[in-house]
């Protein structure tokens, strides 16, 4: 079976069968993956007669992939190399709709996006095909949010691609709100943008989108809708510049953690007063760990309470902040809050 398609021949005869499948006993519809002997991908799909000729297509090499890691995974490798090892995403959904919004302020034209979808990933701009640009950009992000594992040609996640294209874009704008929502969004991640470059701030080790991701998750499987609904005005505060208000709403949210954890070993603690009196019972229960200086019982030492005065250095209302020191207390509230949600995610079990 050969075709002709613009200007190049595929012929299953002189081709590979990669995989395949049929209809068994029911019909004589198959379908089959084939390579050529120069290396090219294409498909062909027959209908339950096994004559007419459904599809007979050319694919690209990252549509080959997608249907041999669904029909036959075994043999990604085998026809595409070795495979990096997954990593979590380096940035969080909320950047990469910060970069999609920086990319519509700097993108006017349908070609322009179009080439840039492109360049991404062929079937990606099939996908965003809206009539209006603002409408393709919404059908970007829809597809990052339900394809967040999605490759581009040159194998980064679509995500990283987005927010990488973003950052190539900021000297093409003035310090907007897209450039300076983007910027806040990135140093949530632990990222900055120094001379056109994107660097880390933090180490890469400390995953701050996955610690985000996992937070999220702990608060939803035990009901602290009242911490998550601080983390979320914490998060909308600090992105919008309001350093006091994200402090406030940092600071509320990890007494709100505690709280939640507390009420849940020791159901006693629920009508006691947020904050202190939450912690000395966990205390008490040893849900923190003395030998590493988490708890002293003096009442005022130990790595909590150290962070807790640290947060909230002049009361409720801490006064002034800067980007710096409120991103400083979001970053360690956030990984402390994992450490501990996750010991009492374990805690039953002991």
């Amino acid at each position: 079976m050969k075709r002709v398609i613009q200007g190049r021949s595929y012929d299953t005869d002189t081709a590979t069968k990669v995989i395949g499948g049929d209809n068994g006993f029911y019909s004589d519809a198959w379908w089959g993956l084939y390579r050529t002997q120069q290396g090219a991908f294409f498909k062909v799909v027959v209908n339950h007669d096994g004559e007419t000729i459904l599809e007979f297509k050319p694919l690209t090499n990252a549509e080959a992939q997608t249907d041999l890691e669904k029909h036959e995974n075994g043999l990604v490798e085998q026809y595409f190399g070795l495979m990096p090892e997954a990593s979590p995403m380096r940035f969080s959904r909320r950047s990469v709709i910060s970069a999609v919004e920086v990319m519509e302020a700097v993108i006017k034209t349908h070609a322009d996006l179009t080439r840039c979808l492109l360049k991404w990933s062929p079937p990606l701009n099939a996908e965003c095909d809206a009539a209006t640009l603002k409408g393709r950009f919404n059908q970007l992000i829809n597809f990052f949010d339900n394809q967040p594992g999605h490759r581009v040609v040159d194998g980064n996640l679509l995500g990283e691609e987005i927010v990488e294209t973003a950052v190539s874009l900021l000297p093409s704008i003035e310090e907007t709100e897209p450039w300076s929502q983007f910027f806040r969004t990135l140093d949530h991640d632990g990222f900055t943008v120094s001379d056109g470059v994107l660097r880390r701030s933090l180490p890469n080790r400390l995953k701050l989108p996955e610690a985000e991701d996992e937070i999220l998750r702990l608060l939803g499987k035990h009901g602290l809708n009242v911490a998550k609904g601080h983390l979320e005005q914490a998060f909308t505060a600090h992105t919008a510049g309001d350093w006091a208000s994200a402090n406030a709403q940092i600071r509320t949210f990890f007494d709100a953690v505690i709280d939640g954890i507390a009420e849940g070993i020791d159901p006693s603690t629920v009508g006691l007063v947020s904050g202190n009196p939450h912690r000395t019972k966990l205390a008490a229960k040893n849900f923190f760990i003395r030998t590493l200086h988490e708890w002293d019982d003096n009442g005022n030492g130990g790595f909590i309470n150290g962070l807790v005065k640290r947060l909230h250095p002049e009361g409720s209302h801490p006064g002034l902040s800067d980007q710096e020191d409120s991103t400083f207390r979001l970053h360690t509230v956030l990984l402390t809050a994992r450490l501990l949600l996750a010991r009492f995610d374990t805690w039953g079990a002991r």
